[in-house]
């Protein structure tokens, strides 16, 4: 079997393309979006005008902007998505007791995708909490690095390969020999940890989900790092996680009492 990959089809590549920059620019006209990723005005033109009639970009005067009808399809994507019946009661509970932020997510191609946020009484400004759908690298992230440590290594290789491991912070790991040494030590305790490793002054801690023999994503909890710190952050919190793994394993059995 040839291990070539199929030829793209480049029209539908340039569409993403374009509405990937209408986000990244909050809402843009044709020629700047054009400027921006070097493609010709009038193409550019012809893509919006298209998906403006199909009701994925939406119009003001001369700036678009992305319609909502992307969010019937990533919702449709999301709620069919396990780990949200399986984990969300778990991660409601764990969030009630700690007053802290929790999130459900699961890797993507490569990507870290958020799926879930609940947040606590303690609560912690918006830059800390995300929002549904982001996608980051997944090395610098406490969740994301759970799900690696599932995954075999040559998977892991073939990400690192795709997206490399690029720096949040000073604390980011960009090592891959540094990465898989600590991906060891997560299969160890089942626990990794992210220390101001995507966002300075935040600290998390995150576990794995699976469903039998399937990894499905990984359940995080979060905050300031003056707030998580001693055995608070590098005892208590895994305690409670590892309680919660095995929570949402029973609830996934087939014998589970929840059925």
């Amino acid at each position: 079997m040839s291990d070539e990959q199929p030829r793209k089809i480049q029209s539908i590549v340039t569409s993403h393309q374009i509405i990937q920059e209408l986000q990244r620019l909050d809402g843009a006209g044709a020629s700047e979006v054009a400027q921006n990723l070097d493609i010709g005005r009038s193409t550019v033109y012809q893509y919006l005008s298209t998906l403006h009639s199909e009701g994925y970009v939406k119009k003001n005067e001369t700036e678009y902007h992305i319609g909502l009808k992307y969010l019937d399809h990533g919702m449709y994507a999301r709620n069919r998505h396990p780990i949200l019946e399986l984990a969300r009661p778990s991660l409601d509970s764990l969030i009630e007791e700690t007053g802290e932020i929790g999130w459900l997510t699961c890797e993507d191609n490569g990507k870290l995708v958020t799926l879930d946020v609940a947040v606590g009484e303690r609560g912690i400004n918006d830059k800390f909490r995300g929002r549904i759908g982001n996608r980051e690298f997944m090395h610098a992230h406490a969740g994301g690095k759970a799900i690696l440590a599932t995954y075999p290594d040559e998977t892991v290789s073939e990400i690192i390969d795709e997206y490399g491991l690029p720096e949040y912070t000073s604390e980011t790991i960009t090592d891959t020999e540094a990465l898989f040494e600590e991906l060891a030590e997560i299969r160890e305790t089942g626990i990794a940890v992210n220390d101001e490793e995507a966002i300075t002054g935040y600290r998390a801690v995150g576990a794995a989900v699976t469903q039998g023999e399937e990894t499905i994503g990984s359940i995080t909890i979060g905050g300031p790092k003056n707030r998580l710190t001693g055995t608070y952050f590098l005892e208590d919190l895994p305690d409670l996680l590892r309680g919660v793994i095995n929570e949402i394993d029973l609830r996934g059995s087939v014998s589970s009492p929840w059925e």
